[in-house]
């Protein structure tokens, strides 16, 4: 990657298909996130070309809602001066989510080209751990002083506005910027102008530490109901801001991250992914896959003598190993979201795991007792029936008692706990169905022969 270009070389005719008129006309009439969608249908040469001609402060709001692999590679068809102008007028947080992305030869050269205070507030923001508070907050946060009155912290807010990303929140610091209070817009419009900001600001004061968790962040956040939530650091000092949208973001990977693990895909693979590659990132998993069934088979072949002298059992076995496979896939999906919303405490991990066994008791009884009746009716043996009873509440129970305890110790080994949950869980149905249903089978043979088909 280069950063030396012209933004000459790029004005070509045929770029785009529309005038340049309507592409301003399009970005000045609609909502940025609409406007982002417009130029993402372009090459990334030719949205260079719209930024070039329009200018970066015309399209930074649309070009920040770009996915940051269009914005990587819009970068290198810009200008110098364009990517320096464009760069420094996106937001901290955003700027360094995008610096973060590129190579190390692209990054050199971008930080080359910034003045000194932002390149070090960027590097600062690099260097915080990747799923810290640190590597989301942004550094544009509105701030007062204890002293100031009302009517002069309206009128600060009114100088820090073009350049904050919200001041519906305004965080009180002292000299050294330790974080002694909050108060909101609100509280100083609905207060006295000479009111002074320390009487009306509230010092219970709820934050975060710069290396927390961002998981942790998001789970404060909702738990607060905050649209903003202040980062310090190990001595209390205000470092920056975490703000609604990029949890919300937070919370929206994490909830794609489990939905792809517990179908055991890689978070990696999108649908309009190459060929190739998806079949590169699925295959481990379905080897793992292969390997849990053919466990299954083996049990089954085990019972083969059980199976030649009543035929009838091979069609009802499936039934016991596919609902155990369900009701675990039901328990697996209830604990796998608690543990992400911190809703299961240590000490409390067993009662969850009893319960959920319970909870397959019941079920194994009412869907066994089904079963067994719609066996009874159909081949007239009533041995058969009980069997089939028997066996869904016994692989009902280990359903709801591996669907609660996989995803717990796949968290104690410091996993995620949705990490190849499935195909675990379903591995242990399928066997444990197969292998309660043909060995009782076995036990009572003779009695179900005894009856007849």
């Amino acid at each position: 990657m280069s950063l030396q270009g012209s933004p000459d070389g790029l004005l070509h005719e045929g770029a785009i298909t529309e005038p340049w008129e309507v592409v301003q006309q399009a970005l000045d009439s609609v909502h940025p996130a609409d406007a982002a969608v417009l130029l993402a249908q372009y090459k990334p040469q030719d949205i260079a070309h719209i930024v070039e001609i329009l200018g970066p402060h015309q399209v930074l709001a649309a070009f920040e809602f770009l996915p940051f692999e269009v914005q990587k590679e819009t970068l290198p068809h810009l200008s110098r001066d364009t990517v320096v102008r464009l760069i420094s007028l996106m937001r901290p947080d955003e700027r360094a989510d995008l610096v973060e992305e590129l190579d190390e030869d692209f990054q050199d050269q971008l930080l080359s080209l910034l003045i000194k205070a932002e390149r070090q507030n960027l590097l600062k923001l690099l260097t915080y751990p990747e799923e810290s508070a640190g590597a989301y907050m942004t550094t544009d946060y509105a701030s007062l002083k204890a002293t100031q009155t009302v009517r002069e912290a309206l009128d600060e807010l009114r100088l820090q506005a073009p350049k904050k990303e919200t001041i519906y929140y305004a965080y009180v610091v002292d000299a050294s910027r330790h974080l002694i209070g909050i108060l909101s817009l609100r509280d100083l419009i609905m207060a006295r102008p000479e009111s002074t900001v320390e009487r009306i600001m509230s010092r219970q004061v709820i934050s975060v530490p710069v290396d927390m968790d961002i998981e942790l962040v998001a789970k404060e956040m909702r738990h607060y109901d905050f649209l903003a939530m202040p980062v310090v650091d190990d001595e209390n000092r205000l470092v920056g801001i975490i703000t609604y949208d990029d949890i919300f973001d937070v919370i929206t990977e994490e909830a794609t991250e489990d939905m792809y693990l517990l179908a055991s895909l890689d978070t990696d693979e999108r649908i309009s992914s190459p060929i190739m590659r998806s079949v590169k990132l699925r295959s481990p998993w379905l080897f793992v896959n292969l390997g849990t069934a053919l466990i299954a088979s083996y049990t089954v072949s085990l019972f083969s003598e059980t199976i030649a002298h009543f035929v009838v059992l091979a069609s009802l076995m499936p039934l016991v190993a596919g609902l155990g496979g369900n009701a675990g896939t039901q328990s697996l999906t209830v604990v796998v979201r608690a543990l992400a919303l911190g809703e299961i405490e240590d000490r409390g991990k067993w009662m969850v795991v009893l319960r959920q066994m319970t909870v397959g008791l019941f079920n194994g009884a009412l869907c066994g007792a089904l079963l067994a009746m719609i066996t009874l009716a159909w081949h007239h043996n009533p041995w058969l029936a009980l069997i089939m009873w028997l066996a869904m509440i016994f692989n009902m129970i280990v359903a709801g008692c591996l669907g609660a305890l996989v995803p717990i110790i796949l968290r104690k080994l410091k996993l995620d706990p949705a990490l190849g949950s499935s195909i675990f869980v379903t591995a242990a149905t399928d066997t444990g169905g197969f292998f309660f249903f043909l060995g009782l089978a076995t036990l009572f043979m003779d009695r179900i022969l005894t009856h007849g088909v």
